[in-house]
């Protein structure tokens, strides 16, 4: 064998796109840099959105409830006669149907989210100075989100246990800890709050870290341009509220 054969080296062990996916929750920076080397969405992706569709079952009854408390809620609000031929029409619409959208949404909503995600990641790393791929911003998007994915299971656990029947309202669905606790009366303001819960400011930070290690943004531009993604998120969160 000659000595050019003998020092060749072996060729290195591919990432596992999965376990990296489970190792953003507890060494991000580990992962984010595996990332950055070997750049992996597609088990992460798949994981996602299992994640989002076991969140939607388990909370699947208390949403069907918010659904009914909000129709009859409006109904109330409607002339006598309205109201009546309104609920006819609605009375047609089986459960089913607002079960299969809400599967869809746990489908497609993900992918909405990673993008989104994904373009203010882009935007930040070309205005900071930083290495505006889209390819590694998906790569964070989608790898940062088993924190969302965990947070929803967490929440519509918790939902669950307390009863379907006492969600009436869409913030009584803010089941994690947040300045939202704090706030009576106002449901934009609570869903702005919330939208900075326990879960969210720890997805918050290790957006950071996905930032600094995968589109090589310093700290100061990587923590603006997730803010600028955190405030996207509360405005969405202040426009659906009611």
């Amino acid at each position: 064998m000659s000595a050019s054969t003998e020092t060749m080296r072996a060729p290195e062990a591919r990432e596992n796109g999965l376990a990296t996916y489970i190792q953003v929750l507890y060494a991000p920076g580990e992962a984010f840099a595996k990332l950055a080397r070997s750049p992996m969405w597609g088990w992460a992706a798949i994981a996602g959105m299992a994640l989002t569709l076991l969140a939607t079952i388990i909370g699947m009854q208390a949403s069907l409830h918010l659904i009914h408390a909000t129709q009859a809620q409006q109904l109330s609000q409607l002339p006598a006669e309205q109201a009546a031929r309104q609920r006819e029409v609605l009375a047609k619409i089986p459960d089913a149907v607002y079960i299969g959208t809400s599967l869809a949404g746990a489908v497609i909503g993900p992918w909405l989210i990673w993008l989104i995600d994904s373009v203010v990641f882009l935007i930040g790393a070309a205005l900071g100075g930083g290495e505006a791929r889209f390819k590694y911003a998906w790569v964070a998007s989608v790898n940062t989100y088993v924190i969302a994915g965990l947070g929803a299971i967490v929440t519509y656990t918790i939902i669950a246990l307390r009863g379907a029947q006492n969600v009436n309202l869409p913030s009584d669905v803010y089941a994690l800890p947040s300045l939202a606790m704090l706030v009576h009366g106002s449901p934009k303001l609570e869903g702005v709050l919330y939208s900075y819960n326990v879960v969210n400011v720890w997805f918050y930070i290790v957006a950071v870290i996905a930032l600094e290690r995968m589109l090589k943004l310093g700290r100061g531009a990587a923590i603006a341009t997730v803010v600028v993604a955190s405030l996207i998120a509360a405005g969405f969160a202040a426009l659906v509220a009611r």
